[in-house]
C-alpha cells in the first residue's frame, strides 16, 4: 500500500506542480458555471408567477360582498384590485388582468332570502390556464362565504326561535345578522379546526418532471463534462509517461505492474475527487445551489461517479496508441457524451429517444443521480441505483482497460 500511496502523491504534485492544471482543472469550470447558469437562467420564463390580479367590481357594497372581498383578498394566489366595471373591461381587453368579477346590486339581499345566484365572471382569453386558476380561487371565496351566511341564518334562526329579539336592548335581527356574519369571518382568518399538512416524502412519487434550470443544471452538468476531462487527462499521461519511458523506468524496479497501475488510478481519482468536489462547494456558496440535505448521499455519487471516469480514462489509455490520440480523441468523446447525458442542458427537455439513450450512459446515471439530490432533493437510498449503475460501468472498464493496456 505504501508504493501505491508514494505513486498516487507523485502523481498529484506532478500535476499540481502545473499551473495549466489549475485553468483547465478549476478557472474554467467556474467561468462556464457562471455564465452559462445565467444564460439558462431564464430559460423557463423568469420566476415562477405566484400571483395572477383579479379586477373586482363591487356594486353591492353590502357586508356580505365586504366579506367575499376579503376572502378574495386572503388569497395567496390573488392580487385583488377593487375597480369599477369601464375600467376593469379596459383592464381585460388590454390582457392586464387574469379576470374580472362583478358583485351585481342587491346581492347580499338576495342571499338572505335565499335566492340562487350567478355571478358575473369573464376570464382573459389569452391565458386561459391562469383564468382558471382564478377562478378556482373566486368558487373557494364564495364556498367560504356561503358557509358563514349560511351560519349567520341558523344562528338567526336560533336567536327568533328564542325570542330574543323582544327583550329590551337586543340588537335588531339585520345587525344580529351581521354580527354572525363577521364573527364567522373571524373563525375564518383564526384558522380551521382542521387542516391538512401536505408534505413530500423521498421516492420517486412525483410524475411530472421537474426541469432543472440556471446553477441547479450547470452546477452538476459542467462539473460533470470538465472532471472528465480532468480526467481524462490523467489517463492520457499514462500514455505520455510510456512516450517518454518513466514508465519503463517504473518496470525495471521491483514494484509489480498491478500496484503501479492501481496508484495511477488512485491519483487520477484523488485528484477528479478534489475537482468535483471545488466545484460542488462553488455552486453551493457562490450560487446557492442546494446540494442536498444528506452528505452521504452526494458523497456516494461523487466516489461512484470520478471512479467510473477514472476507469473509462484507463479504458481510453488502452484503446490507443499515443497521448497525441488520446487528447484529440477526448473531445470528440466526452462531448458527445456529456450532451447526450445531460451535461449540457436538461435531459427532461431533449427527445425521448434521447433520454432513453441516456440511460446506457455514464453520464445520463451520473446526471440524474445528482440532480436526484440537486433537484428532487431526495436522499441516500433513492440514489443508491445511479450509484450501482455508475459502479457496473466502472466495473466493465476497468476490466477492460487493464486486459488491453500495455505498458511498453
Amino acid at each position: 500500500m505504501r508504493k501505491i500511496w508514494d505513486i498516487a502523491w507523485q502523481y498529484l504534485y506532478t500535476t499540481y506542480k502545473d499551473r495549466s492544471s489549475f485553468v483547465y482543472g478549476f478557472a474554467m469550470p467556474l467561468i462556464f458555471t457562471t455564465v452559462i447558469g445565467f444564460g439558462i437562467a431564464g430559460f423557463g420564463g423568469g420566476e415562477p408567477q405566484t400571483t395572477w390580479r383579479l379586477d373586482l367590481v363591487d356594486n353591492d357594497r353590502s357586508a356580505i360582498s365586504q366579506s367575499l372581498a376579503d376572502h378574495l383578498a386572503s388569497d395567496p394566489v390573488l392580487d385583488v384590485h377593487p375597480t369599477d366595471t369601464t375600467s376593469a373591461a379596459a383592464a381585460l381587453a388590454a390582457a392586464e388582468t387574469s379576470a374580472v368579477l362583478t358583485l351585481p346590486a342587491g346581492l347580499g339581499e338576495q342571499l338572505l332570502m335565499g335566492e340562487r345566484i350567478n355571478l358575473d365572471f369573464q376570464m382573459n382569453v389569452e391565458e386561459p390556464v391562469t383564468a382558471q386558476v382564478v377562478e378556482q380561487a373566486v368558487l373557494a371565496a364564495l364556498s367560504q362565504v356561503s358557509s358563514a351566511v349560511n351560519i349567520a341564518e341558523t344562528s338567526l334562526r336560533v336567536a327568533e326561535d328564542l325570542q330574543l329579539f323582544s327583550l329590551d336592548g337586543a340588537p335588531l335581527p339585520r345587525d344580529y345578522f351581521n354580527q354572525s356574519l363577521d364573527a364567522t369571518d373571524t373563525a375564518w382568518a383564526a384558522g380551521a379546526p382542521v387542516t391538512v399538512l401536505s408534505r413530500q416524502v423521498t421516492g420517486r412519487t412525483q410524475t411530472e418532471p421537474q426541469i432543472p434550470l440556471g446553477f441547479q443544471q450547470t452546477s452538476p452538468g459542467v462539473g460533470v463534462m470538465f472532471t472528465m476531462f480532468f480526467i481524462t487527462y490523467g489517463g492520457a499521461s499514462l500514455l505520455l509517461e510510456r512516450e517518454q519511458g518513466t514508465l519503463r523506468r517504473l518496470l525495471v524496479t521491483p514494484t509489480p505492474k498491478w500496484m503501479i497501475l492501481s496508484g495511477k488510478i488512485l491519483g487520477i481519482f484523488l485528484a477528479g475527487l478534489v475537482q468535483f468536489g471545488i466545484l460542488v462547494l462553488f455552486g453551493q456558496f457562490v450560487f446557492g445551489v442546494d446540494w442536498g440535505a444528506q452528505p452521504a448521499a452526494l458523497a456516494l455519487m461523487m466516489v461512484a461517479f470520478v471512479f467510473c471516469i477514472t476507469c473509462f480514462s484507463i479504458l481510453l489509455a488502452a484503446l490507443v496508441r499515443t497521448f497525441a490520440q488520446l487528447d484529440a480523441l477526448s473531445m470528440l468523446i466526452i462531448l458527445p457524451l456529456s450532451g447526450l447525458g445531460g451535461a449540457m442542458w436538461p435531459i427532461e427537455i431533449t427527445p425521448t429517444w434521447m433520454q432513453q439513450l441516456a440511460l446506457f450512459l455514464p453520464t445520463g446515471w451520473a446526471m440524474r443521480g445528482f440532480h436526484d439530490i440537486v433537484t428532487r432533493g431526495l436522499g441516500f437510498s433513492d440514489v443508491l441505483q445511479e450509484a450501482g449503475m455508475l459502479f457496473g460501468f466502472a466495473l466493465a472498464f476497468l476490466l477492460i482497460g487493464i486486459w488491453r493496456f500495455r505498458y511498453e
